[in-house]
């Protein structure tokens, strides 16, 4: 995972990414890649899937 993929799936997804988000976006999908994508399928049973994707991280 780098920031050109992180800036070109964000275009093709037509998804406002700020040029300084793509830093902390790229670390924050490398996460989840490196834990083989999130949680065990149990743990989130009960959970509906996001019906908005909102990229702006409050911190």
């Amino acid at each position: 995972m780098n920031e050109q993929t992180v800036s070109a799936w964000a275009r093709m997804l037509r998804v406002e990414l700020p040029d300084d988000r793509i830093e902390t976006v790229t670390a924050q999908l490398e996460g989840q890649i490196a834990q083989g994508g999130g949680l065990p399928v149990d743990d989130v049973k009960e959970i509906e899937p996001a019906t908005v994707f909102e990229p702006e991280w409050r911190e």
